[in-house]
């Protein structure tokens, strides 16, 4: 008998088209939105794919990094490499509930598992390459929405989803 796997939270920035980056960075500047998601993440668990770890640069301090990727020989230095979203949430203990950081095919993996979306809607429709899915509106509800908060040019919100049954068994 398997263990239930820890059902992770999404974080994502997203424009207005759902555009989540572009050529492997993000499209906008909005310390604002680091600052959110640094105060969300930090002593949990982070997930993500190769591209997204490639793009940091180096781990994030103060939380666990995990990376997924296929090839088994990858390596991420202060990281923990899985080859899949399951072996990743396997590895997170249940007392500090993972957040999925990214990239675009990691979050289509995981939306179905997942029980929390803490998303920051940005007021633009931006030209990327990378998308974050619809989130259907008979699986999930708004909790919470925060003032608009302006950057750098760019209109945004925290916006936090629940989905409103339980999420599917990994």
């Amino acid at each position: 008998m398997s263990a239930k796997l820890a059902a992770p939270d999404l974080i994502v920035a997203y424009a207005a088209n759902r555009v989540i980056g572009h050529d492997n960075t993000l499209p906008w500047r909005l310390p604002g939105d680091l600052a959110h998601f640094k105060r969300s993440t930090l002593g949990h668990p982070v997930i993500m794919g190769r591209n997204t770890w490639e793009s940091l640069g180096r781990p994030l301090p103060g939380r666990l990094n995990i990376v997924i990727s296929r090839n088994s020989c990858y390596e991420a230095a202060g990281a923990s490499v899985y080859p899949s979203l399951e072996a990743a949430l396997a590895a997170c203990t249940a007392e500090a509930s993972p957040y999925i950081i990214g990239g675009a095919q990691i979050y289509r993996l995981a939306l179905p598992l997942a029980r929390r979306v803490v998303a920051t809607e940005v007021h633009a429709s931006i030209e990327g390459d990378a998308y974050f899915p619809q989130l259907p509106g008979d699986e999930w509800m708004e909790t919470s929405r925060s003032e608009r908060q302006t950057e750098n040019g760019y209109e945004y919100d925290f916006v936090v989803y629940e989905r409103k049954t339980s999420p599917a068994a990994a």
